[in-house]
């Protein structure tokens, strides 16, 4: 009698408990997706508006920072947004699963386990409980309910004549994220000399390896305003002491002004010292009057040359770099019409490390090419994989490797018995003198052996670089004779 009395009120325990978390949820799920609809809809305001604003020529420097507020709250919403789809889904399996786990204990299960189950279920359930949401529908609220005057200023300025690409095609062909600092390095090379000033105006743009300082610049080249300024471009690098005639003339008229800019990339290695910054301003001070001059260097060291604040370049946060990364896999595919595929896409994204050249390769001939949910599971798996082989032998992710030009493996889709690592990676400038081997061939070629030359991805926009490696096809028990005694790898 005993224990069917505690059979009954063991079933009538579960089917309670699985009652109120189920209520609970439910009312919890449908405000948290009501909050969700609500920022998709204020965001694609937003969107409506940055876009807008982007095809039109803007040169009033209020408007153009108020512009960059707007990217980037669109930015961090369409971030939040698409992390807590993610979380939602990845709760509403948990949930079934633990309801399921209630529903089939059986009567002579523990009491105390029942509990700590159901205290488990309710504290997934409260995770998430949309005050960031909240907080990020009220900033964006007050955002669109200042822009009023932003949007009547902006229909003052001409359009922009630009061929009605997606979105995916514009940015593949576009310098993404940079616009608020090229239209400051633009406003400097356009003003007039100050009264009075006796040296010549140098513009500093300090950055990392491989942040787009070059490309920045170039861009800056190609624009129109800059090309009818100045009669002459010159690309300069190395030594800043060098003499003018040593640089590269990238554009040239015969204008009367004769104004000249000049662009200074400086070695890695080099140490500007008083004598060193002396010798750059009198071997410039011949050139023509409202002349101008851009240096670029990864060091903070050439903040001495500057005659005005210098412009410091970094990586692009990880909401930015979220919305990039996920144009460029969907392209021309709305994700709303897959769910599962972006909330994989956002995690594919995280193991990229914010790199740039990664993301374009990785979506252009993975993602991009094959939209289907087992084949982006197992790019994701190869990823994570890959993440814990650099860690196990290398003692960091590849993509800190490859930042620092060590080693790292790189992960395979075709062999899995051998593992290509790369030994040296390179940016060039020249389009013609690159591997023929593509990065995305030998990570699907079951035939690859030997050291390879591979071109990981050549840019399409200004300057053109080929993004290139060094390969090496490892075997399995190449891998194990350097393997650390103590260390288990996971295949």
């Amino acid at each position: 009698m005993e224990t069917f009395l505690s059979a009954v009120l063991s079933d009538l325990f579960s089917r309670s408990v699985s009652f109120v978390l189920d209520n609970y949820n439910q009312r919890r799920q449908k405000g948290a997706k009501e909050n969700l609809q609500r920022l998709h809809c204020m965001l694609l305001r937003i969107q409506a508006i940055v876009e807008e604003a982007e095809g039109r020529h803007i040169t009033n420097q209020s408007m153009l920072q108020q512009l960059q507020m707007l990217r980037e709250a669109m930015y961090k919403g369409c971030y939040l947004l698409d992390t807590s789809t993610h979380q939602m889904q990845q709760q509403e399996r948990s949930n079934d699963q633990v309801g399921g786990h209630l529903l089939s204990l059986s009567k002579f299960s523990s009491p105390a386990k029942r509990v700590r189950l159901a205290s488990r279920s309710m504290n997934i359930a409260l995770q998430g409980d949309g005050v960031e949401v909240q907080k990020m529908l009220g900033s964006l609220h007050s955002i669109i309910g200042d822009m009023a005057e932003f949007i009547v200023f902006l229909k003052s300025y001409p359009p922009l004549s630009r061929e009605p690409y997606s979105k995916y095609l514009f940015l593949e062909n576009c310098m993404f994220g940079r616009q608020a600092e090229m239209e400051k390095i633009i406003s400097f090379l356009l003003q007039p000399e100050p009264p009075g000033a006796k040296s010549l105006q140098v513009l500093p743009i300090i950055g990392p390896p491989r942040v787009g300082k070059s490309t920045l610049v170039e861009h800056v080249c190609y624009d129109e305003r800059v090309r009818s300024h100045f009669s002459t471009i010159i690309l300069c690098s190395g030594d800043p002491t060098a003499p003018e005639g040593s640089g590269v003339v990238k554009k040239q008229t015969h204008s009367s002004h004769g104004r000249s800019l000049l662009v200074v990339e400086l070695a890695d290695e080099l140490v500007l010292d008083e004598r060193k910054c002396k010798n750059f301003y009198s071997s410039r001070n011949h050139m023509p009057p409202g002349s101008k001059v851009i240096v670029t260097s990864r060091s903070d060291n050439i903040m001495k040359l500057g005659t005005t604040g210098a412009i410091k370049l970094d990586f692009l946060s990880q909401e930015a770099y979220w919305y990039f990364f996920k144009v460029m896999a969907f392209g021309s595919t709305n994700p709303d019409d897959h769910p599962e595929l972006a909330s994989l896409a956002m995690e594919i994204a995280a193991r990229t490390e914010g790199c740039f050249v990664g993301a374009r390769a990785i979506c252009e001939f993975f993602l991009r090419a094959n939209m289907h949910r087992s084949f982006w599971k197992k790019i994701l798996e190869c990823q994570r994989n890959n993440i814990e082989r650099n860690i196990q032998f290398f003692g960091e992710y590849p993509h800190s490797l490859l930042k620092k030009n060590q080693i790292a493996y790189v992960w395979s889709l075709a062999n899995v018995s051998m593992r290509p690592k790369i030994l040296y990676y390179q940016t060039h400038s020249q389009l013609n003198d690159v591997p023929k081997i593509m990065l995305h061939e030998l990570q699907t070629s079951a035939k690859a052996h030997g050291k390879l030359e591979v071109l990981v991805w050549k840019s399409r926009i200004p300057p053109y670089h080929s993004y290139t490696m060094t390969c090496e096809i490892e075997a399995p028990h190449d891998m194990m004779a350097k393997k650390r005694p103590h260390s288990y790898l996971q295949i």
